[in-house]
């Protein structure tokens, strides 16, 4: 998903089943759990070894000061990094490939902005929950945690997501309000 305007025109073009769940998923602090030698990797399978050493030093040469003290960043991506964001995309991109491809039972749709996701689940509640213990088995670093609507809305990201009515006539369609305006 590039932004909120995108993800709000994809949404309220979809229609979804009575039954179908709307849920969020969120990587619980994403960028202090994603691991830099696996992100190396999957970087390595997309650049060439002369941009991948310069990615790897970026990396790996990530200092910090805490209470008059210099310490190393050992491991994880650094926050406010300009090369952090890109490196965690990576990872979640080739992430959510697998856990899809993996799961038992798969949503409807997908909707993913750097650590939170939105799914539209068909498979009711208890599969749900499977899906979850699925997603936080996949990477012992990476743990979801979930938000399923509740009374026909979810909050994601700065918009509002609920089911408008349709005179009870599946599929229902999603329509959203802005809960903060973006800002140009």
């Amino acid at each position: 998903m590039k932004n909120s305007f995108q993800f709000v025109q994809i949404l309220e073009s979809l229609r979804i089943q009575l039954d179908d769940l709307i849920v969020s998923f969120d990587v619980v602090s994403l960028f202090f759990k994603v691991p830099i030698v696996d992100s190396l990797e999957l970087l390595g399978y997309h650049f060439e070894d002369d941009v991948l050493a310069l990615i790897t030093h970026i990396l790996t040469s990530t200092y910090f000061c805490f209470d008059g003290q210099f310490y190393e960043q050992t491991d994880r991506v650094a926050m406010g990094s300009p090369l952090s964001p890109v490196t965690v995309n990576f990872f979640m991109e080739d992430f959510e490939k697998k856990a899809i491809e993996q799961a038992t039972h798969k949503p409807v749709c997908w909707f993913r902005y750097i650590d939170d996701t939105l799914v539209i689940w068909p498979h009711g509640q208890e599969t749900l929950t499977e899906f979850l213990d699925h997603l936080n088995g996949l990477h012992n670093k990476i743990q979801f945690t979930m938000e399923t609507e509740e009374k026909g809305h979810l909050p994601f990201l700065d918009i509002d997501i609920y089911r408008k009515a349709d005179f009870g006539n599946p599929p229902i369609p999603i329509s959203t309000n802005t809960i903060i305006p973006p800002t140009c």
